[in-house]
Order: structure tokens, then C-alpha cells, then sequence
């Protein structure tokens, strides 16, 4: 029988870093083709091809690369002979990138997202050993259909949920709430669950300019009236536990409305969905009185790249609620 076909899509990363001694570090280096030469084992699985699309750490993905990722991706998938594809990325912005991917690729073949932990030059690099199973998963016949999923440290988590919890600790991800959906080891891929909420928007480019403002105990509203004043394309605020914010944060967030700039509120809690409950100005019900819309629970990191995306596709502000409410299960 022929082996399945795997496109390996490099934009480098940890995963790809490499010591360089004339800046006295570790920097994004290694090649998308590196890295599948340093796992002998993908030959048995499946038949490799490479594709260099980017080779930054992923502190320096900006949005324009990340966005053109669901071009090249859609060009590999387009080949009907290929049943899936591997994006190895750097770990600290991987979810982002991941979601971005979800909302906007539109395919039903699995695409893996996974990175290391560990520099490519080290004797015990992680990155292998992960790359070998985002392949194992990419190839398995469940996991069509399930989105763009992130595999890392033998842990599958879907695009939507995925949260990295540490910054060296080799099983990086966590489900923000609803946990992994899968495990993986060298002996085969279960899956635990079917992501939910997911939606596709079909869109042609992304509005960038989206803030995240997280409040702070009597922070002031600084970094909300800048956004005012420049205009931004959209805020997202991360509230206290339920979504409250400051009296301070609350009049910047009507005058951004006033403005006519979307504000997504979020809980800046690592796991929850902001609620009504109390009255005070300020208060999350206050805040959707004046137009805001809830976040659900989503985070305010998944907030923000929903937001770029909706904007991209629709202005009207209804809409713009419907579609969180989709996506994150606004309460």
C-alpha cells in the first residue's frame, strides 16, 4: 500500500533554533527540512513533503506572515493525493496562530500545529519526538474534520481552547477549559473529544489593529484612550474574574463605543466566562448596557484574533455579537 502523503510546513521557532554564537543565543535557524531530516522515523509513516513558509521565533510572528500561513496551507491541501499537514511553529504564540487558522483555512484535512520547548541543538530536544507525533496524528484516520489542532508533549488540544501554561515545562498546553481532545505516544492516537464551537469565516484579509487591555487594581484608562485617539479597529478588555472593570476602564470603554469601536469584554481568569450579576458601573452587565460584547469563553488572546476576523468580515455590530456568541458561548 502507498504511503499517505504529509505536508511538513516550516515557520520555525524553538523548534528550529539553533545556538548562534555571535549574538550569544539561540535563535530560529533550522530549516523546515532540518527538521524532518532529524526524524528518521517520519519515512515509515508517511511520505514527506517540505515547505519553508516562514523562519522567525514566534515572539516575531507578525500578523501579515501568520495570516499568509492559510494561503500556502490551502495551496498544500488543495493536492488531493495530500491527506494532511504539520506546521512546526514556535510555542509562544502557536495558539494564536492555530485559531487564526481555524477561523479562516476551511478545510476538512487535519492540519497539526507543534513546536519544542527545547532548541533544536540540544542532546535532548523535544522537538522530534513531537514532530513525529503531530505526523502520527495528521495521518490517522479520526482525526478529519476535527479543525487545527495543536500537538505537543503527547497532548492534543483543539485551536479554540489550547492555552500554553509554561514557559519550559515539555507538556506546554493545557485546554483552557474543556481539556485536551486527544493523547498521543508511539503506540497509536486516541482521541478524547470533538472541538466545539468552531466556525469558519470566510475572509480575504485580517483587521489587525485590535488592542488587548488587561485591567489591573487601579489601573487607569491610559492605554483605552490611546486606542481612542488613534483609532484602533477593535479593543479587547480583559476584566476582573466576572468581567468587572474600574470605574476608569468603564467610561474609556463607552467612549470607545461612542467612537463606534467594537469592545470585547473577556475574564482575565485563566479558565471561566464572564456573567452578570452585579449592578455597579463598571460591572460586566454595565458594560453590555453600553453595547460591549461578551467574550464567553474565549480567551482575551482568542477574543482578539476572532475579533481581527469578524471585522474582516462584517462590520455590522449585531452580527459581531452573534458570531462570539457562536464561538465562544456568550453568557
Amino acid at each position: 500500500m502507498p504511503k499517505p502523503i504529509v505536508s511538513v510546513v516550516g515557520t520555525g521557532g524553538t523548534i528550529a533554533s539553533k545556538y548562534d554564537a555571535s549574538i550569544g543565543g539561540h535563535v530560529s535557524a533550522a530549516t523546515a527540512r532540518d527538521l524532518v531530516a532529524a526524524v528518521p522515523e517520519l519515512a515509515d509513516l508517511a511520505e514527506v513533503r517540505v515547505i519553508e513558509h516562514s523562519n522567525v521565533n514566534s515572539a516575531l510572528m507578525d500578523t501579515a506572515t501568520a495570516f499568509a500561513l492559510r494561503n500556502t496551507l490551502r495551496k498544500v491541501l488543495a493536492d488531493d493525493a495530500v491527506v494532511g499537514a504539520v506546521v512546526t511553529h514556535g510555542t509562544a504564540t502557536m495558539e494564536e496562530t492555530a485559531y487564526l487558522m481555524d477561523l479562516t483555512l476551511g478545510s476538512g484535512k487535519p492540519v497539526i500545529m507543534t513546536g519544542a520547548q527545547r532548541n533544536f541543538d540540544e542532546k535532548d530536544a523535544d522537538g522530534p519526538r513531537n514532530l513525529l507525533y503531530a505526523a502520527m496524528v495528521a495521518v490517522h484516520p479520526e482525526t478529519r474534520g476535527r479543525g487545527v489542532l495543536i500537538c505537543v508533549g503527547g497532548e492534543i488540544h483543539s485551536a479554540r481552547d489550547a492555552t500554553k501554561v509554561h514557559p519550559e515545562h515539555l507538556t506546554a498546553f493545557k485546554g483552557r477549559d474543556g481539556g485536551a481532545v486527544g493523547m498521543v505516544t508511539k503506540h497509536g492516537v486516541t482521541f478524547l473529544g470533538v472541538p466545539e464551537r468552531r466556525l469558519h469565516l470566510e475572509v480575504d484579509h485580517v483587521r489587525p489593529d485590535v488592542q488587548l487591555i488587561r485591567m489591573a487594581q487601579g489601573a487607569n484608562d491610559l492605554l483605552l484612550r490611546a486606542c481612542i485617539g488613534a483609532p484602533v479597529d477593535g479593543i479587547v478588555v480583559e476584566g476582573t474574574a466576572a468581567g468587572n472593570v474600574n470605574l476608569a476602564f468603564y467610561r474609556g470603554i463607552c467612549d470607545a463605543l461612542q467612537a463606534e469601536i467594537p469592545v470585547v469584554v473577556a475574564t482575565r481568569l485563566p479558565a471561566g466566562a464572564p456573567h452578570p450579576g452585579k449592578a455597579y458601573q463598571g460591572a460586566f452587565s454595565s458594560l453590555l448596557e453600553q453595547g460591549a460584547i461578551s467574550a464567553g469563553y474565549l480567551s482575551g488572546l482568542k477574543a482578539r484574533i476572532l475579533l481581527m476576523v469578524a471585522l474582516a468580515h462584517t462590520q455590522d455590530r449585531g452580527a459581531l455579537r452573534e458570531i462570539f456568541a457562536r464561538a465562544g458561548g456568550a453568557r
